[in-house]
């Protein structure tokens, strides 16, 4: 019996329930950049929520979370930022009102008001690595070569690390080993990666 695949998500979209609509402008803003999204209107609830979670994080390649600009992040946004951050993620804020104050944590971000939330789509789609398919026939031999599935991948920063100190000597191409593994995730949820012997 074949395994249902999970979509592939390139933007973690992160907000309280009170900025719903403003997540609709944000969600067809990326859409239309054609990024696909992951947020609460994806949860499957017959599933575990908090697993679902950390794996859509884990697996999209940026975080966008919304903000108003009255009230401070609440701790499950900022749990995952601090995932995101671990990950070496992009992290954008978006904020509706005025007089944005954000906690010295996020000071590395990057900060547009709503009305310009066209302008992180184009960012995170500029950052989406696209590797030929002889790149990706290297990437493949050098994860079989390191035999560490994705799922440990993403949790061993050393073993991100000699990923794309690889890739890049095999491909004279410096390509982040975050975005690497993204690559990696993308392959084997389009049945692209093979599987690793034990």
């Amino acid at each position: 019996m074949m395994s249902k695949q999970t979509p592939i998500y390139d933007v973690f979209l992160s907000y309280s329930m009170k900025e719903h609509a403003v997540a609709d402008i944000a969600r067809c803003a990326f859409e239309q950049a054609e990024l696909s999204v992951f947020g609460i209107d994806e949860m499957d609830v017959t599933n575990n929520i908090k697993s679902t979670l950390w794996r859509a994080l884990a697996e999209s390649a940026a975080l966008v979370v919304i903000i108003s600009s009255d009230e401070a992040p609440s701790s499950t946004t900022a749990a995952e930022i601090g995932a995101a951050m671990a990950w070496h993620k992009p992290i954008y804020i978006v904020y509706t009102g005025k007089n944005l104050v954000l906690p010295s944590y996020l000071a590395e971000a990057s900060v547009y008001p709503i009305s310009l939330v066209g302008n992180v789509a184009l960012s995170i789609k500029r950052g989406l690595t696209m590797l030929s398919k002889s790149e990706l026939s290297i990437l493949r031999d050098i994860y079989v070569e390191m035999a560490i599935p994705t799922d440990r991948l993403l949790k061993d920063p050393a073993s991100i690390d000699k990923l794309a100190r690889d890739f890049d000597v095999r491909c004279d191409k410096k390509v982040s080993g975050e975005q690497l593994v993204q690559e990696l995730i993308r392959l084997r949820k389009t049945g692209n990666l093979p599987r690793l012997h034990r």
